[in-house]
């Protein structure tokens, strides 16, 4: 894997990408120590729930992941690249697999906060993993 530059965007990506782990940290503590769905329907919401169970483990990779691509490239070390691609690719599937859940299951019709919390984090992960792996792709060094 080739090196990348420590230009501007980089050092952007970088700091996404550290601020993206920390963000899906806090999301689980919050997840498991809040009661951060409020679904009216009770089927929904056991389908919900066990939607998102199966999530803590790959996203405790994906920070991990994220943690490592992000201080790779502050360091200027090749595995920053590898692990940032890694984890851009890795924030793009979860994000289309949200949207595909969501969109199947009516949960962006839920409520106003479950909306915009749903919306707001596949953004997030559809627009920081494209960034990431073009921002790496494209100042990749020869």
């Amino acid at each position: 894997m080739k090196k990348v530059k420590l230009t501007g965007v980089i050092k952007t990506a970088a700091i996404l990408e550290l601020a993206l782990a920390v963000g899906i940290v806090f999301f689980w503590i919050a997840f498991f120590t809040t009661d951060l769905i409020s679904f009216n329907d009770p089927q929904l919401k056991e389908i919900y729930l066990a939607f998102e169970s199966a999530f803590p483990v790959p996203d405790i990779y994906l920070s991990l992941v994220l943690t490592i691509g992000g201080i790779g490239l502050l360091k200027k070390k090749s595995y920053g690249s590898l692990f940032s691609l890694m984890g851009g690719a890795s924030l793009i599937f979860l994000g289309l697999l949200d949207i595909s859940f969501n969109i199947q299951h009516g949960i962006y019709l839920t409520g106003v906060g479950e909306g915009i919390l749903n919306i707001l984090i596949n953004l997030l992960c559809l627009g920081g993993g494209i960034f990431l792996v073009l921002a790496i792709w494209k100042n990749r060094t020869n």
